[in-house]
């Protein structure tokens, strides 16, 4: 079975999104091929009956190490999130072609890596190593904000500027941008394919495509519809109250206006509208070349919900009932924007 056979099984789920149809099918045949060199079979498999061994898949998915070796020159085990990467899309197919009681024993164990993951996160505070060593305190966050407008400032008073530093004076503006949004409505890399749209114009869509700035004149919004599923349900929608990001976007609006595009970032040297990846390297590259660590959103996330939970559970030793709801609110708003259940978020993100 090809690639494109492959989507159009998953995309028997009407309400899931084509992203995630193509994720989906690249991962089952990657893990098809993996697979087929691990049972050192001559011919490569032609369909998904494989999946029907289903102890000795979750033996390669969980207990064989990765092709690849680490930093230490060592084969790793794939992470408990490698290992659910590999089990969601076969679970998804099994459902697709009516193996519903091959599904269900799937799951089983896709419960068992689900819990493994919360733990981990637990005794971390849902930090990583990797994260240990890059997230800075709340305040440092601000100042690092400050960093940047300096640099902005150094690059507009530069003499003869060239092409060069005219784009680094543009991703410093987009960087500007970015981490006021992250910092006042933390979510994920999302906010990369953000698109102006005018509140009249909002309100006629029947239900929202891309990811959008919504300005209106009493209210504006961030629109996010591209979270796991193009389901009407999972649309969130945040309201923008910060009046200097609001001053922010209305003027890269009218920019954007002038241009003939409705994109908020785009590269430098080719024009095109970010994705999730450029986001990303434009966030890291800034923050690792400012103050030396790789700060990209999900940290960003983490540095914000600590602060408040910090905030939440002074107030809870202190009996201090006016401050712990404004707080929990607060925290409350910070789960619907990034797409999860403050349970979660507590479990996860904040520190006990």
């Amino acid at each position: 079975m090809d690639k494109e056979s492959l989507v159009a099984v998953f995309a028997k789920k009407s309400t899931r999104r084509d992203t995630t149809n193509n994720a989906y099918a690249a991962r089952l045949l990657s893990l098809s091929k993996k697979y087929n060199k691990y049972k050192e079979e001559e011919e490569p498999y032609t369909d998904f009956t494989f999946l029907h061994n289903l102890e000795d898949v979750i033996h390669f998915i969980t207990k064989v190490p990765n092709g690849r070796k680490d930093k230490n020159g060592e084969f790793k085990l794939p992470t408990p999130s490698t290992q659910i990467g590999h089990i969601n899309p076969i679970i998804e197919y099994m459902i697709a072609t009516d193996e519903h009681i091959l599904a269900d024993n799937y799951k089983k164990y896709k419960n068992i890596i689900d819990d493994q993951i919360e733990n981990i996160y637990q005794k971390t505070n849902g930090v990583t190593d990797i994260q240990k060593e890059n997230i800075i305190s709340y305040e440092d966050l601000v100042k690092y904000m400050e960093t940047v407008d300096s640099e902005i400032k150094i690059m507009e008073d530069k003499q003869l500027k060239t092409h060069l530093d005219e784009w680094c004076l543009e991703d410093l503006k987009t960087l500007r941008l970015l981490l006021r949004i992250y910092i006042l409505y933390p979510s994920r890399n999302e906010y990369s394919t953000l698109k102006f749209i005018t509140l009249r114009d909002y309100n006629k869509l029947k239900q929202p495509e891309f990811n959008y700035v919504v300005l209106g004149q009493k209210k504006s919004y961030l629109s996010i519809t591209n979270y796991k599923t193009s389901n009407k349900h999972s649309l969130k929608l945040t309201q923008i109250t910060d009046k200097p990001l609001l001053k922010m976007l209305k003027t890269l609006k009218n920019a954007r206006d002038i241009e003939n595009r409705d994109g908020l970032f785009y590269l430098q040297k080719t024009g095109q509208q970010y994705d999730n990846q450029n986001l990303c390297s434009l966030m890291t590259k800034f923050s690792k070349k400012l103050i030396g660590k790789n700060i990209g959103s999900t940290l960003i996330y983490k540095i914000v919900i600590k602060e408040a939970g910090l905030n939440y559970n002074d107030a809870l030793k202190n009996d201090d009932l006016t401050n712990a709801v404004k707080f929990n609110e607060i925290l409350a708003k910070y789960a619907k924007i990034r797409g999860h259940s403050q349970q979660i978020q507590k479990k996860i993100y904040m520190e006990s």
